[in-house]
């Protein structure tokens, strides 16, 4: 069975500048793509740094159940990785 986005997700896959991918305890894994909009519908001056922020506030509430997190740009390149309670 193949999973079809819906056109607002494929519209957020498409602007986010970063994606987060979480292995957890458990063993399984999820992949979250940054959301880079401020409230307000305001529009961020640095919006990859928003992204990570974000991705590092959810790896810091969860730490508890997260293996490794990973944080990669757009163009693939690994920026950040949490591994054992601390960011490597």
């Amino acid at each position: 069975m193949t999973y079809q986005r819906s056109a607002s997700a494929q519209k957020m896959v498409d602007a986010a500048c970063t994606k987060l991918i979480v292995y957890y305890t458990d063993g399984n894994a999820r992949t979250m793509w940054g959301r880079n909009g401020l409230n307000g519908g305001r529009v961020a001056a640095d919006p990859e740094s928003i992204e990570v922020l974000r991705h590092k506030k959810y790896v810091a509430a969860n730490a508890a159940s997260i293996k490794t997190a990973i944080i990669y740009a757009k163009s693939g390149a690994e920026l950040h990785r949490f591994s054992k309670g601390s960011w490597v």
